[in-house]
Order: structure tokens, then sequence, then C-alpha cells
């Protein structure tokens, strides 16, 4: 009864868009949440879940509460470590920790380390409870540390993994990444994300140059992170093929290429026009004819779009992404054909240029042109009319030999 009741209000209710009640709903959804990850726990430890045929409490969360698997799976460890925690759990229903304060708890108490945890709880809690929940990570993993450290069973530590990554596909064919790493591993990551990233100042100015927004750093990261899986996966020894591009397989049918249509991947994820021409740019070409979309009559041996001699000669002249203002080093650059592969444009240097990632895509967009000239000159026209030239980089002339 009480339940519907609370329901009915809840849909009657108008939220006003002033701070101060933003903040008193939030902390009333911090109890609710308290008091449903209690029942939860109780549900759960019941096998109640079982007699309506579910497989496990999480299975049942996600079906009757129409969760996700990450938040089901996240509520039922929650609800399950916190009945092993009796004091914290307590705190969390009276509104002395918040579900901040539970979740680094929940983070850093392992099976084993759960008991050791129960003994120390009345002086772990008043300690959390004086903290801003930001800060109690830091605490409970130097708890968990020492805990660890006198406890021979502790096993691996928390009950999660100290680096775990997920990488799912979404319904509109992109895929979200979510991963967990330890200090030591979160400082790599960041330091890689930092200096492989375009700093504000280069993105003012490549949206000046491009007549576009800025793009935001949560953007800027994501090209980072794929411009150091790239630059990986072109200068790999572990497996066959050196500077092996693009480094994932696509399906393109012959009319396709030829009138700038869309291409697949393996699985049958579609891709774009743009993405298409972009990576026909500089790939390995398999020619596999078949009979419909079932059987293979013929498979081609590959042929090297741009050779590694080609690759370096391109190098030596351009040095860097010859986009105006751009100088992101060869490593992090690909090859793009001037006049497109496809329309029969030549594979050499007199039709090849250094781009990096960011302006190789924005070239295969509408609108966007670009010159090759015989001194090597680059010019970029944008789809306003601007155009941006650029020459090689100049040589180091010939110095004097020291008397």
């Amino acid at each position: 009864m009480v339940v519907e009741v609370l329901e009915e209000h809840i849909r009657r209710l108008d939220v006003p868009s002033g701070g101060d009640a933003i903040a008193s709903l939030l902390r009333l959804q911090d109890a609710v949440a308290a008091k449903l990850t209690a029942a939860v726990g109780e549900f759960a430890a019941s096998e109640a879940w079982a007699v309506e045929g579910a497989t496990s409490a999480k299975a049942w969360l996600r079906h009757e509460g129409r969760m996700s698997s990450g938040d089901a799976h996240r509520l039922a460890r929650a609800a399950a470590r916190l009945r092993t925690c009796p004091a914290t759990q307590d705190a969390w229903l009276a509104g002395t920790l918040s579900g901040g304060h539970v979740q680094a708890v929940v983070a850093n108490v392992s099976e084993a380390t759960a008991p050791l945890f129960a003994e120390h709880e009345p002086e772990m809690v008043p300690v959390l409870a004086a903290l801003d929940p930001v800060d109690a990570p830091a605490v409970m993993r130097e708890w968990r540390l020492r805990a660890e450290a006198v406890i021979d069973d502790a096993g691996d530590g928390p009950d999660q993994p100290e680096r775990s990554l997920f990488h799912s596909r979404l319904m509109d064919c992109r895929s979200v990444l979510r991963g967990t790493f330890d200090p030591e591993a979160a400082e790599v990551v960041d330091t890689a994300l930092r200096l492989a990233m375009t700093d504000d100042a280069v993105a003012e100015a490549e949206a000046e140059a491009d007549g576009g927004r800025v793009r935001l750093p949560a953007e800027r990261r994501a090209d980072a992170l794929v411009d150091v899986c790239r630059h990986f996966l072109d200068h790999q020894r572990g497996h066959r093929g050196g500077r092996h591009r693009p480094h994932l397989n696509v399906v393109v049918d012959l009319d396709a290429v030829e009138n700038r249509g869309q291409g697949r991947l393996i699985d049958g994820t579609p891709l774009d026009p743009v993405t298409i021409q972009r990576l026909l740019c500089d790939a390995a070409v398999h020619r596999v004819v078949t009979d419909g979309r079932s059987m293979v009559l013929d498979y081609g041996r590959a042929t090297r779009t741009i050779s590694p001699a080609m690759w370096a000669t391109l190098v030596l002249r351009d040095r860097h992404c010859r986009a105006a203002g751009c100088d992101r080093r060869p490593d992090m650059c690909e090859a793009h054909h001037v006049v497109p592969w496809q329309d029969g444009g030549p594979t050499d240097q007199h039709n090849l240029v250094l781009l990096c990632t960011r302006h190789h895509h924005l070239l295969h967009k509408p609108g966007w042109q670009a010159k090759l000239l015989p001194d090597a000159t680059v010019e970029i026209t944008t789809p306003d009319g601007r155009v941006l030239a650029t020459k090689p980089p100049s040589r180091t002339p010939p110095l004097p030999l020291t008397p």
C-alpha cells in the first residue's frame, strides 16, 4: 500500500528547477536507494527470485526492474556486500553515509576482507562520514591494501579485477567503452591521452579553419584514444604485416566504390560513404568474387595500396600532416590520395599527401577539395571557398664545414 501511495505522489510531483529543490530530491533519492538496496539484499538472500523462474537475483532485477545488465549487477553486488557490512548499511539508512561513501566501501571490500571490515566498521564509519564522498575511495583503498597485507587468503583483493575494460556495441552501431584501472594503469592511460590529445589552442585553430565549432574535450579525448590504438597497430612487431593498414575488414561492393556508396564491416555493421572513401585511401585490398552474397567464387591476392617504400617517401617529403596549422607527426597520419584511388588516381608521391586522421576525414566530406601542385604545395579548399595552402616543410640548408 505504501508503495502505491508513493508512486501516485511521484507521478503527480512537479519538480521545481531551482537548486534547493533538486538538492533535496537528490537526498531523498539517496534515502530511497539505501532502503531499496537493503530490501534487494534480503530478497536475494531468500532466493525468492528463483520462485519466479529467474536464474539469479541479477537476472530478476534486469527483467523486472527494466535495468541494464551493468546496473543490475552493481545493485545486486552492493546489496550482497552490505549484508556483510551491517554498520555501513545502517549508517546509509540513517543518512550518516551517502551512496557515494557506500560505493567506495563496496568497491574495496572483498569476500576475504569483509569479516575484517565488519570488525573495523565502528571506527571506519565515522571516518568516512566526516569525508566528502569524493575522498572516500582513497581512504577505502588504503584500508584495503593494509587489510590484504595481513590476510593470507585475501586472494586477488576486491571482487572486481584491478583492471577491466568493456567494449559494447550500441543499437546505432556505435559502441561504448567503459573501464576501471588501478592507480598506476590510470596514470599511464591519462598520460598517453594527454600527450595524444589536441590541446585547446590547436582545437580552436582547427575550428576556425574548418568553419565549425570547437570540439569538446571528450571528443578530442576519444580521437586521442583512436590515434594511440592506430599507432600501436602501425608499429607492432608481434604479427606479420608491419605497417598493416587499416586494421579492420571492410566489405565494399564494386558499385559502391565507383559511386561512393556505403560499405560494411565483416559483421554487417554499415559504414558511411565518407568513412569508406577515407579507408580506401590507404588499405590492403582483396578481390573477392561472389555468386550473390553467399558463395565465394574467387579470393584474389592482397595488393598494398601504399607500400612501405612509398610511405617512407611521403614522410621524407611531408614530415607531418600537411593541413594548414597542423603538425601531427607521421606516425599519427595516413596517406591520402588527392585524386581518389577509385577514380584512377595513381599511388605515387605526386598524388599522395600525409594527413592526420582528423583532416583526412574532413577531406572526404562533401564540399572539401584538395590539390597537390608540382612543387608539392597542398591547396585545400574549404566548403565556404577559402583556399588553405601549405608548402613542404623547409629543409635545413647545408652548413659550412667547421674550420
